[in-house]
């Protein structure tokens, strides 16, 4: 027979008389939560010292709130199967010490089982983990306070997320950021309404899953509550065991409540301004759906020609209105243009704009290429692999033909793209973690005959390994036709926003050149040191110049002698292009030091 549970004038009995009589005046409140998800600790006792407190305790379920505990003195709480008879057959014992006044919330989260599950017992123990500044209420009957507790042992560190209830409904409302497991966030104090609550990966980038918190609905103003992450992301993976979710543990006790989980209400839209008209050099953006009323609102003030906005929020499964506006504009009334889009929760997007809004003073004009929003629907803010820079192609420039982009050294790696286009084969996953991350990319016509341009992107420098952007193809071929306005180039936008950060241009006339001089001219070393040589038999002068991987023109030469070396001593360490012309054909050779 178990032991019966003990209670002398309301205190529990945790030891001697004497013991108790001396701590009358010291004392404390405790409620203790079981959200062990192992099977192995279905139900379970607790022990105060020898004597038992809880019997038979089950899974997703709170005690009552015990009231004058002795507080200031060391306490061994004991956790025991089901059919304990006696403190001395706990699986688990923990010393507990709790503050005079204190109100304390134990939660039980870990693994018991030797097998079975993952993260082992190894990894996620079964343990007691404790909050001392618990609340009986909230501060207000208009107000609930909420302490979130992260007990799921295999869910990452996560955010916890109200989409579209700051003052700025867009902006990720992070109730709880960088939560691990087994920690409390503290308590939210919420104004008593309803909420959509989603559980976020740690950059409140990817949406887990998401619940309705219904604080208004269910008349919970003035109260306090405890929100617990609870089972496992995956069963499969941990003895078929119970399905992660959120439950609400009341002062009152009893089984946990859980959270209804609902269908994903956001998802995540980067608008980057890659229309060159300078009608258009600056936009306001406003965007409309039910989700955030009856009046747009403005996302984006004074959006400027090549930047771009971080990721925002914008709701799915629902009509959404987009509007470009003029800088000055105070509503969308009057919008220059205006897109309707019905975004999946499953989907991440990329909206890019380009085109011609004028009507004349460009070629080809607003009829051939009029202003436009291209989606991308499968947008990322991180690369796949750590080690990498995940590249997303988009051809963005009016006057410029159908392209390919070859990387130097690794071949074509973006064929036949017109403009308006993404790269159709999708994100290039290009190593960026050591200095060979740097690239020269050359823009050439369709058949690979004729390079239009070459740039350096120096992926590595830029400290992009691990992130995914975009690189647009921004401006015009030839400006004096197009009002004169901003210069072709390749401009890389960034998952953060702010200003695109243009990949400085490098100066040569032709790939399949190119290879002609390269056969007749060598450098070495390469890595170098103190000095780089040439070695020329192409029977030519050449003209040099060693460029940085910013762009910058740090030595140049003539060379007319078969052998020539140039002094490098005093430059620092890094990637370096050596640009090689002859009368009739160029060579570009990467260096390292």
């Amino acid at each position: 027979m178990k032991k019966r549970i003990l209670l002398i004038g309301g205190m529990v009995l945790l030891g001697a008389t004497a013991a108790v009589n001396q701590l009358k005046s010291q004392t404390a409140t405790l409620q203790v939560i079981h959200n062990c998800a192992d099977a192995a600790a279905a139900t379970v006792d607790i022990y105060a010292g020898p004597n038992l407190l809880i019997n038979d305790l089950q899974f997703r379920f709170a005690s009552q709130t015990f009231t004058n505990i002795p507080a200031g003195t060391n306490i061994v709480i004991g956790v025991a199967p089901a059919t304990s008879t006696a403190s001395s057959q706990s699986i688990a014992t923990f010393t507990v010490n709790f503050a005079p006044n204190s109100h304390n919330i134990v939660v039980a989260d870990g693994i018991v089982s030797g097998t079975g599950y993952t993260p082992s017992s190894m990894t996620r123990p079964f343990t007691l983990n404790s909050y001392t500044l618990g609340l009986s209420a909230a501060p207000n009957g208009t107000t609930t306070s909420l302490l979130v507790h992260h007990g799921s042992t295999d869910a990452p560190t996560v955010d916890v997320v109200a989409p579209f209830s700051g003052s700025v409904p867009v902006i990720p409302n992070a109730l709880v950021n960088d939560a691990p497991y087994g920690a409390f966030a503290g308590y939210l104090n919420l104004p008593t309404a309803n909420y959509n609550i989603q559980i976020r990966d740690q950059n409140s980038e990817n949406v887990v899953a998401e619940y309705l918190a219904p604080l208004s609905t269910l008349n919970l103003g003035g109260t306090a509550l405890s929100v617990i992450a609870s089972g496992f992301l995956n069963p499969a993976n941990n003895s078929n065991g119970p399905a992660f979710g959120l439950y609400v543990a009341t002062a009152a006790g009893g089984s946990l409540l859980p959270l209804p989980s609902t269908t994903i209400t956001s998802t995540r839209l980067q608008a980057i301004h890659n229309c060159a008209d300078l009608a258009a050099a600056s936009v306001d953006v406003y965007l409309k759906s039910a989700a955030t009323g009856t009046g747009a609102i403005k996302i984006i003030d004074n959006f400027a020609f090549r930047t771009a906005s971080p990721y925002i929020d914008v709701p799915t499964a629902q009509s959404v209105s987009v509007f470009i506006a003029a800088p000055s504009s105070t509503s969308e009334v009057g919008a220059i243009a205006t897109f309707t889009y019905n975004l999946a929760a499953a989907s991440k997007y990329q909206l890019i704009a380009s085109g011609i809004v004028s009507a004349s003073g460009y070629a080809p004009s607003s009829t051939t290429a009029p202003f436009n929003l291209t989606p991308y629907a499968s947008a990322r803010e991180r690369s796949i692999n750590s080690n990498n820079t995940d590249v997303l192609v988009y051809h963005g420039a009016t006057d410029a033909p159908a392209v390919n982009v070859v990387a130097e050294g690794s071949g074509t790696v973006v064929s036949n793209m017109a403009y308006g286009t993404f790269n159709g084969a999708g994100y290039l996953q290009l190593p960026s973690n050591t200095s060979a991350g740097n690239y020269i990319l050359h823009v050439t016509d369709v058949a690979g005959t004729t390079t239009v341009a070459s740039f350096s992107a120096p992926l590595n420098t830029l400290g992009t390994s691990g992130l995914a952007l975009s690189v647009v193809a921004s401006g015009f071929l030839d400006p004096s036709v197009n009002s004169n306005g901003a210069a072709f180039g390749l401009w890389a936008a960034l998952p953060t926003g702010g200003n695109l950060v243009q990949l400085p241009p490098v100066i040569i006339t032709g790939i399949k050149n190119e290879n002609l001089l390269s056969s007749s001219v060598k450098v070495y070393p390469n890595p170098f040191n103190s000095e780089v040589s040439l070695n020329n038999t192409s029977g030519s002068a050449l003209t040099l110049s060693l460029i940085d991987i910013n762009g910058k023109e740090i030595r140049n030469a003539i060379v007319t002698d078969q052998v020539f070396t140039m002094d490098t001593e005093s430059l620092p360490s890094g990637v370096y292009f050596l640009k090689v012309n002859s009368n009739t054909n160029s060579a570009v050779y990467k260096l390292i030091k």
